[in-house]
């Protein structure tokens, strides 16, 4: 078999490598691949060509926190007027942004201050999350491995995707703080390393409560290495994920709205996270020297503890789904057709092959680091890892955009495993293995690419059919859009956030869940019979109608209601209380508005 050198570190003692990052190699190599991703999306640099909706919304909600907004006040009031939407985001992600906007504003203007933060806001978070890897993957291999790792983290396509110059929502975000959490799981010391994880955790679920589930499988991980014998990482982990959630709930939220939201960090998320750390730390000691069955009915005991807080403060939040409350039309035309919240049989080719095999990839090596671990110490370690992204791979295989953390904690083992692969070529006589063998190793590297390259020579596209994220061009067209008099536009949820940021208008509704009402009276116009519609636009004030006639939100419209409001606009059968507004032909948009009357009264 072939022998494993280095293969983990003693937590108890000095076996980590104390070999630090090779810091210019690895920040030639992110340099690099920002040089590349800046020249893919050159030209697009806009906010008329944000690639999601929470990208626009988030540079909208930076503004208004800019413009004198309050800094608890989290409502977009320019959708669904005259009441808004409260959303369930938070002012954490905004900090980084808002501050280059402010550093730059007196010297590029607000518009490119704007841009250069849409730009670098997330390239910082691609660093950090590379610099993670290698971090970790250096202490554990050495540098070269390392390296390898960072460049796993750019092959983690559902997590670079989202780090991309114009990604600035909150997810690349919490991907760096998972990784932060992971190298704390590394730490020689058990107080700073679980107190670091516990806080990263912490962090990530003042940002978005998405994080509950890896937080969960932290403190499992944690109660492993108390079953072990060592108390110290559940109980300041716990702890830490408690006392730092309240005060950060305090700092981001304040004390205006204390009611249990399913969607975001809450009173009863607080009593709970309070209650089984109160018990981690406080009772578990109690039993260190009491058979391990006690203790883990104690730990059973906790759980049920948190369940009965739930299930009084806040019973709807009980079931695993958080969007239970939507309207069912909402479901049905809306949240089953967002691809990032879907399971991985419904990706594309692409992001699917690279979130079975990536994650995949790195258990097995994980697997070949136990069998070959030198001592007890590491083999514990490489479990502990093992149970993390096992638990991460589950959840994304669930939910495609919680797959990117998988990804991310997979690079590391699997990055030792392209090492491994590479020495194998380099000492194998024969040449035939050794060609057969490259392949493997670009494989490895690069498993969702090469799928994608294999799939499109099977499978070739339809004749006529394009491939395109922009069927439309709003960068042409909101200039003529944003030159019409202030009113509320009727448009669909997947391009209501751009045109927030590119014009003065208001929307009827965005793909956010809070606006359910909303959503749900938007579809009803557009799947709707004509005779329906202004009585619709008359609730929220709208005189403009707004369409892409090509895009995937119309064309589902269109399916579900052949002889709906959306598929006459289309087909051409205006109804004729609506006029068009003329915009500018090549960006792909149709604009109407309600007729004025005349002098008669007539329309």
């Amino acid at each position: 078999m072939h022998k494993i050198q280095g293969t983990a570190p003693n937590l108890q003692s000095n076996g980590i490598s104390r070999d630090s990052i090779a810091w210019m190699p690895l920040l030639v190599l992110w340099a690099s691949a920002s040089a590349l991703l800046i020249a893919f999306s050159w030209g697009f640099f806009s906010p008329g060509y944000f690639l999601d909706g929470d990208d626009a919304l988030r540079l909208q909600q930076v503004r208004d926190l800019l413009a004198g907004q309050g800094w608890y006040d989290l409502a977009q009031h320019r959708i669904a007027p005259p009441t808004g939407v409260p959303m369930h985001w938070t002012r954490v992600v905004d900090l980084p942004i808002a501050a280059i906007i402010l550093l730059l504003r007196p010297l590029l203007g607000p518009a490119q201050a704007e841009i250069v933060a849409c730009v670098a806001v997330p390239l910082l978070s691609l660093l950090a999350a590379m610099a993670l890897a290698a971090r970790l993957a250096t202490r554990l291999f050495g540098r070269l491995v390392g390296l390898t790792a960072a460049l796993m983290v750019l092959a983690a396509v559902p997590a670079s995707f989202r780090m991309m110059p114009m990604r600035i929502d909150h997810h690349a975000w919490q991907f760096v703080l998972a990784m932060v959490a992971l190298n704390a799981m590394a730490a020689r010391n058990a107080h700073r390393g679980a107190a670091l994880a516990g806080a990263a955790m912490a962090l990530s679920l003042a940002i978005s409560l998405e994080a509950l589930p890896l937080t969960v499988i932290f403190a499992g991980v944690c109660t492993l290495r108390f079953w072990r014998g060592d108390l110290r990482w559940l109980a300041t982990f716990m702890a830490t994920v408690a006392l730092g959630s309240v005060p950060l709930f305090l700092a981001t939220r304040g004390s205006s709205d204390l009611a249990d939201h399913c969607d975001a960090l809450s009173p009863v998320h607080l009593g709970i996270l309070l209650w089984v750390a109160a018990g981690c730390a406080l009772v578990l000691p109690q039993l260190r020297k009491r058979p391990f069955a006690l203790n883990l009915a104690v730990l059973g005991a906790f759980g049920a503890g948190a369940v009965a807080i739930m299930g009084w403060r806040a019973p709807q939040c009980l079931g695993s789904d958080a969007f239970a409350t939507l309207d069912p039309l909402v479901r049905a035309v809306w949240f089953y057709s967002v691809p990032e919240g879907l399971p991985v049989w419904k990706q594309g080719i692409v992001l699917a092959t690279t979130m079975v095999l990536l994650p995949a990839f790195g258990l097995i090596a994980c697997w070949r680091l136990w069998r070959g671990a030198p001592d007890a110490d590491a083999r514990a370690w490489w479990s502990d890892v093992a149970v993390l992204l096992a638990g991460a791979t589950l959840i994304g295989l669930l939910v495609a955009r919680a797959s990117a953390v998988a990804c991310l904690f997979a690079g590391v083992p699997a990055a030792w495993q392209v090492k491994d692969q590479i020495e194998r070529w380099a000492a194998d006589p024969l040449l035939l293995r050794r060609m057969a063998r490259i392949p493997l190793i670009l494989f490895l590297l690069l498993p969702g690419g090469l799928a994608g390259i294999f799939a499109d020579a099977a499978i070739p596209p339809a004749k006529g059919v394009q491939r395109t994220l922009r069927p439309c061009d709003l960068g042409k067209s909101a200039p003529d859009l944003a030159k019409l008099p202030k009113t509320t536009l009727l448009a669909g949820l997947d391009i209501g956030p751009a045109l927030l940021v590119t014009t003065p208008h208001s929307v009827v509704a965005t793909a956010h869940h809070r606006g359910n009402l909303a959503m749900r009276d938007l579809m009803v116009a557009f799947l709707g019979p004509d005779s329906g519609v202004r009585a619709i636009m008359h609730r929220y004030g709208a005189t403009t109608v707004v369409i892409c006639p090509v895009g995937s939100e119309t064309s589902r419209y269109r399916k579900l209601a052949p002889d709906g409001f959306m598929a006459h606009l289309v087909a051409g059968r205006v109804p004729d209380w609506l006029e068009p507004v003329p915009v500018a032909r090549e960006g792909g948009f149709k604009v109407w508005r309600i007729k004025q009357p005349d002098a008669s009264g007539r329309l």
